[in-house]
């Protein structure tokens, strides 16, 4: 059986920051860099990432 790329895939939302429900605008996205390459990820929204990625967003966000 093919390994596919959906089955490597995690499902995580980033909360939003303070400052996103106070009005104040500042990045809505959040950067991870891994091995030089650059992942943006939405706050506040639904989206599925590699599990690098994952490991080093629960790091800074223990409860995603």
């Amino acid at each position: 059986m093919a390994v596919t790329d959906e089955a490597t895939k995690v499902r995580i939302v980033i909360p939003l920051t303070e400052d996103d429900t106070s009005g104040i605008h500042s990045d809505p996205y959040e950067h991870v860099t891994i091995n030089g390459r650059t992942t943006l990820i939405k706050r506040g929204e639904v989206v599925e990432v590699d599990p690098a990625v994952f490991i080093q967003l629960r790091n800074k966000y223990p409860y995603i």
